[in-house]
């Protein structure tokens, strides 16, 4: 039998060269956006009042302090109030457009996907501004029902985007077949339709969550007297340092960071599929 040797060839283009300068880049910009946040966890469980490394000992003291902080506790519960609110709404508003774009055709299609999509192309202080000014002609400025208005304005681009995606991958002989089968319209979509588009739903739920529970400046605008949670973390952050903050915010990064792995491992599966080339999609 014939012996085959495979010669290695060096490479004199300089491709280990440009791989090991990517990574060590790719390496010191994941340290560049995460050693912030990596220090704010430690300093919270720091015993002294002034952060400072080394620090002179543990102590979960400023996690009990931030749990008997009245004002805190009214934010937190005015921001689980507002979130689950907007989310559902965007999920709801977000899948009839996205439903509509992607099954019918119709005059103004293309219209009304920009215009669904345009709140998050807007910078968020204009559109603080914005709401600020049509929510006061409304007399509906300094309420609760004011910032989840606008959250559901700004969280429904990206649950319809989700919710799009997992549409875009259901074949329409799915809905043609359940025709064919006695269904009414309104009977597919509850026992097809939305079953099958259920994970790209609870997708957009979670981003649209995780998006109207950290939003800062809209809410500064428009809730007045009762403030969402970050707009308190900014009031205690102007008027002093207070280390019981690093508590609240490494509690708001780890929820958060859990909400949008959860979200992830909704989208993700679409995103593979969709980038398939000559797969056809299929209810998962």
């Amino acid at each position: 039998m014939a012996e085959v040797v495979v010669l290695r060839r060096s490479n004199p283009d300089g491709r280990p060269l440009l791989t090991l300068l990517g990574r060590v880049y790719l390496g010191v910009a994941f340290v560049f956006l995460f050693l912030p946040i990596i220090t704010l966890l430690v300093f919270s469980f720091q015993k002294n009042q002034y952060a400072s490394i080394p620090g002179q000992g543990w102590s979960l003291r400023w996690y009990e302090k931030l749990f008997s902080d009245d004002m805190l506790l009214s934010a937190l519960s005015n921001s689980l109030i507002v979130s689950p609110i907007a989310a559902t709404a965007a999920s709801i508003i977000g899948f009839c457009a996205a439903y509509a774009v992607n099954r019918f055709v119709f005059p103004g299609r293309s219209t009304l996907a920009v215009v669904i999509v345009l709140p998050i192309l807007i910078p968020p202080l204009i559109l603080g501004i914005g709401f600020l000014g049509l929510l006061s002609r409304l007399h509906l400025e300094g309420q609760l029902l004011s910032v989840i208005i606008a959250h559901i304005a700004l969280t429904t681009p990206a649950a319809m985007a989700i919710i799009q995606l997992r549409l875009s991958q259901l074949p329409a002989s799915l809905e043609e077949a359940s025709w064919n089968l006695g269904a009414t319209e309104w009977q597919t979509l509850w026992k097809v339709v939305l079953p099958c588009a259920a994970s790209g739903i609870a997708g957009g739920w979670l981003l649209a969550f995780t998006f109207s529970f950290d939003e800062f400046v809209i809410a500064w605008f428009v809730s007045g007297f009762q403030p969402t949670l970050p707009v308190t973390i900014y009031t205690y952050l102007a008027a002093s340092a207070d280390p019981s903050l690093n508590a609240i915010a490494s509690i708001i990064f780890v929820f958060s960071g859990l909400l949008l792995a959860g979200a992830e491992l909704l989208v993700i599966p679409m995103v593979i599929r969709a980038s398939s080339p000559g797969r056809r999609s299929v209810p998962a």
